[in-house]
């Protein structure tokens, strides 16, 4: 697989420009992008100096799909999502739910994967932030490939480290600045206020059975930061199953009748009832190898949008003000 498209749309040409420059024909651009076409040695270096880039860097080995959060290789047989960071092919499990199933992009077989269709690159973000999801609808539903993988903020920033996302969603009462080792660019999305959720006919005792480790609470995920304010508050080891997100957990709140951490936009949305205990400041972290790709700008326009704003004040719980502004 070459990375001759993203590479040409970058420098602003169309193919036939591209294969005029090269010394080639348009068909066989064309047939290089389409995955239809290997070329030679020799149109490999013309091409790649007509776009001021090296032979590897267009070329680059075929390396095998791995997952977003993990690293891991796919499930043999599995089908995934998938996009591509760099040189890497990235995928994250299809999941099913109360909303339906995701539709998958391809299926891993014999360890590589075998797409679909041609979705083309696009932004990969982790985070736990459900919003995402709007911004990942809009951006497909505008011709532009995206994907979202629900994940932490511990695991959003792994990802980010190890080159595996473009961005990860960063949440907290007062996020720190990122390490020496991670050279981002910091968007603002929004505030929202992190607690626990409970079935609209909980008890008024609800609260103190929950923080008190007398009843079963849904939690979240070790390094999730919802998690970890809810920690501080209860100070007890408090049983109860995990969620995998927001709003998976506001969910079970309502339809199992067990108090769940999570956030308010969730809860407004599952009908929960829910009390705060912290407000976290929630940004968007950007690889800045990536900053000047079109699809990150389409993402951050996205971002200040009428389409995507008024999409999370729908639900409610959101404090808009300044997304979209960069963080010093």
């Amino acid at each position: 697989m070459s990375n001759l498209k993203r590479h040409r749309e970058a420098a602003g040409i169309t193919q036939a420009e591209l294969a005029d420059r090269a010394g080639v024909s348009r068909q066989l651009v064309g047939a290089v992008e389409a995955g239809r076409n290997l070329p030679r040695v020799d149109a490999a270096v013309t091409l790649a100096a007509a776009l001021g880039v090296t032979v590897e860097r267009l070329f680059p080995a075929v390396l095998p799909p791995c997952d977003v959060k993990t690293g891991a290789t796919p499930t043999e047989g599995s089908l995934v999502r998938a996009s591509r960071v760099g040189d890497q092919i990235v995928t994250a499990p299809t999941n099913s739910g109360i909303g339906g199933w995701t539709t998958a992009d391809g299926v891993i077989e014999s360890g590589a994967l075998t797409e679909f269709g041609n979705h083309g690159d696009g932004l990969v973000v982790v985070g736990c932030e459900p919003g995402l999801d709007v911004l990942e609808r809009i951006l497909r539903e505008s011709g532009t490939a995206a994907m979202w993988v629900m994940g932490s903020s511990a695991a959003a920033i792994e990802a980010l480290t190890n080159e595996r996302a473009h961005a990860a969603v960063v949440h907290g009462p007062a996020l720190s600045t990122p390490t020496d080792a991670l050279d981002v660019t910091r968007v603002r999305l929004a505030s929202w206020q992190v607690g626990l959720a409970a079935a609209p006919d909980a008890g008024p005792g609800w609260l103190a059975e929950a923080v008190s480790g007398g009843v079963p609470v849904v939690q979240r995920e070790e390094g999730a930061g919802v998690q970890k304010a809810f920690e501080k508050v209860a100070g007890v080891d408090t049983p109860g199953p995990r969620a995998r997100g927001h709003l998976e957990a506001a969910e079970r709140a309502v339809f199992a009748s067990m108090p769940a951490v999570t956030i308010e936009p969730a809860a407004l949305a599952a009908g929960a009832v829910f009390a705060p205990l912290d407000v976290h400041e929630v940004e968007i972290w950007l690889a800045n190898r990536w900053i000047g790709e079109r699809f990150v700008q389409h993402a951050l326009n996205t971002l200040v949008s009428s389409q995507f704003q008024l999409r999370l004040e729908a639900v409610g719980g959101y404090d808009l003000s300044a997304s979209g502004s960069r963080v010093a």
